[in-house]
């Protein structure tokens, strides 16, 4: 775990407004992040500042980046099902 400023420190944001622009849209509300959320985080970042995405536009982003991710699994996952009932025959 680490913390929202750790990382937005290692990430050399120095914008005082961006944590609580996005906190506002309800994102990284928690003081400590798992290596997902840091990664989420370095990604909002990114976005805000070299994309020029707003942070309405990151939360949506990151829903759409965390459903992608999920269904992504749930594939792999179907995959290898299925490769072991064709092994089985």
């Amino acid at each position: 775990m680490s913390s929202v400023k750790d990382v937005l420190r290692f990430l050399g944001v120095d914008d005082p407004e961006l944590l609580p622009e996005l906190r506002r849209e309800g994102l990284f509300e928690a003081e400590e992040l798992s290596p997902e959320e840091a990664e989420e985080l370095r990604m909002a970042a990114t976005l805000i500042r070299e994309l020029g995405v707003n942070p309405a536009g990151v939360d949506i982003i990151l829903h759409m980046r965390r459903r992608l991710l999920f269904l992504e699994e749930r594939m792999r996952e179907t995959l290898h099902r299925l490769l072991d009932d064709v092994e089985e025959r």
